[in-house]
């Protein structure tokens, strides 16, 4: 009898097939197993695959490179880099172990901090930023999980790395460092003793505006286990997001190499402009962390932050006058955008942990693409003139 459905199994293949030099998205979100035996096998040796929020080859693939770059064992994907940070404070932290963070971190690790985790019954302990460095190990006692940030967003202070690793090895407390702002290319937290490298992929590794998505990586050990939690959490990322990932860090390389290089310029630029209070990016001598960024760094990364004297009024006006820069949040992108952090990424941090940080409702954020640097200055020299 004749089939009335024609149904082409996922192991056909056509006879002669060259080997793609992209990518391959595979889509599928379910996978077949031989028999039962190779069930068993599946979820006794971990090997394979079974189910795409368990994991899925193309974003196995997109991880395997990103571990590389960052010199860690493994790393682990999520659909954003909010996703990455809380599924792995959830898996560290638990009941009657703390969670400390320091004073300055990006706005949305803030809210987790300071509304999410105490709704739910962890203790958070902030720490500010300049005291990491030589904390006493017993101010850790207790504590699941230190949460850090580095360069930090939008104020572009550095903390120390290899200095607070070695105060929370001593202390037993695992540690995540944020380093969105900087890209593997430019800083590697792993290398110098920090447990959990977390990066937003939608930034400088995607690179293209076009992809949501988050990575931790660090230790096999570590990365299993937080792994294992985003499995049941479900913010794994997707194959083709996965793929899109794995484009823009063909172009990383060159990508950071000539935002560093334009980022240089804006920021000597700015620095010299009387209408400009002051200027933030760790590769002006003036930088009060230059010299810890010389030492830790690869460079100084693509971001700018700077105050307009004349405050908010003033810093507004400006925004709305530049036409190279887009207005627009997010960073690490191809195109130049500028954004008043007050009122989007910290929009919802209270003022007084705003003032504490030093993000003035009168600080603009730069995120340097690949415009040639001279229409780049041009365009802030227009804006700043009125």
């Amino acid at each position: 009898m004749r089939p009335k459905t024609q149904c082409v199994r996922g192991d056909a293949r056509p006879d002669k097939i060259g080997t793609p030099i992209a990518p391959v998205i595979v889509p599928g979100v379910t996978f077949e197993f031989e028999d039962h035996a190779s069930i068993d096998r599946f979820f006794e040796e971990g090997s394979g695959y079974l189910y795409s929020r368990y994991d899925n080859p193309t974003v196995a693939q997109a991880a395997r490179e990103i571990a590389a770059l960052e010199g860690a064992g493994s790393a682990a994907l999520f659909a954003s880099g909010m996703a990455a940070m809380s599924t792995a404070v959830l898996t560290l932290a638990a009941p009657g172990k703390r969670v400390v963070t320091q004073d300055d971190v990006y706005g949305g690790t803030t809210e987790l901090m300071a509304r999410v985790l105490p709704e739910w019954g962890f203790e958070v302990e902030t720490v500010r930023r300049d005291e990491l460095a030589t904390l006493d190990p017993a101010r850790l006692a207790g504590a699941g999980v230190l949460v850090l940030e580095t360069p930090t967003n939008p104020g572009l202070r550095l903390i120390d790395l290899e200095a607070v690793a070695g105060v929370a090895r001593a202390a037993g407390v695992v540690t995540i460092v944020d380093s969105t702002f900087a890209s593997p290319l430019v800083q590697r937290p792993v290398e110098r003793g920090i447990d959990l490298a977390m990066h937003s992929t939608t930034k400088y590794l995607g690179g293209h505006s076009d992809l949501t998505g988050g990575v931790i990586a660090g230790s096999a050990e570590l990365v299993s286990r937080i792994a294992a939690r985003r499995r049941i959490l479900g913010g794994v990322m997707d194959p083709f997001g996965a793929f899109l990932l794995m484009r823009g860090l063909r172009t990383l390389a060159v990508r950071i190499e000539a935002q560093q290089s334009s980022a240089m310029a804006v920021a000597e630029f700015l620095a010299a402009q009387p209408s400009v209070e002051s200027v933030a990016y760790p590769g002006l001598p003036s930088h009060p962390d230059h010299t810890l960024a010389k030492a830790q760094m690869d460079g100084f990364g693509g971001m700018v932050s700077f105050c307009v004297r004349g405050g908010s009024t003033a810093a507004r006006a400006v925004h709305d006058r530049l036409r190279v820069f887009h207005r627009a949040g997010s960073l690490g992108s191809v195109e130049s955008l500028v954004s008043i952090p007050a009122l989007m990424s910290h929009r919802h941090v209270p003022r007084e942990k705003l003032d504490a940080a030093g993000v003035s409702e009168g600080l603009l954020r730069l995120s340097i693409g690949l415009e040639d640097a001279g229409d780049l200055i041009a365009d802030l020299d227009r804006a700043l003139a009125g």
